[in-house]
């Protein structure tokens, strides 16, 4: 799947299990990252949006390598631009999650009638 984020195509893949185990640890040290900053009593707004800023930019780099936050947001320390980024991600994820869920919820129904029609009953769950 391309995703076009500040003019740059980032290729991503939701269903491979190589992109996703690049992915998800990723996401959650970006969370980590930013909720710990969150949670910073004595900080100025300023250190705020950097530090959200470098989360941000380091879960592209770690996932896309190294130069990517230089491609997708130059010299922006602007942190609607990356946040807008991380939504594009969000947005494209549930999009192919959601196409996933269609297809297996799909063929689960489609298996179920197979059975119902074949005279198999549900195996029951302990």
């Amino acid at each position: 799947m391309n995703i076009e984020i500040n003019g740059v195509t980032l290729q991503a893949d939701f269903m491979d299990a190589d992109f996703m185990e690049k992915f998800e640890p990723a996401l959650y040290t970006m969370r980590d990252g930013i909720n710990e900053s969150k949670n910073r009593k004595d900080q100025m707004v300023a250190a705020g949006y950097r530090d959200l800023n470098r989360c941000v930019e380091t879960f592209f780099n770690t996932i896309w390598g190294d130069e990517a936050s230089g491609r997708l947001f130059g010299n922006s320390s602007n942190v609607m631009l990356h946040l807008e980024a991380m939504a594009r991600i969000e947005t494209a994820y549930r999009e192919e999650r959601k196409q996933f869920n269609d297809f297996s919820n799909r063929y689960t129904q489609q298996q179920n009638s197979f059975r119902a029609a074949q005279g198999h009953k549900k195996p029951k769950r302990s």
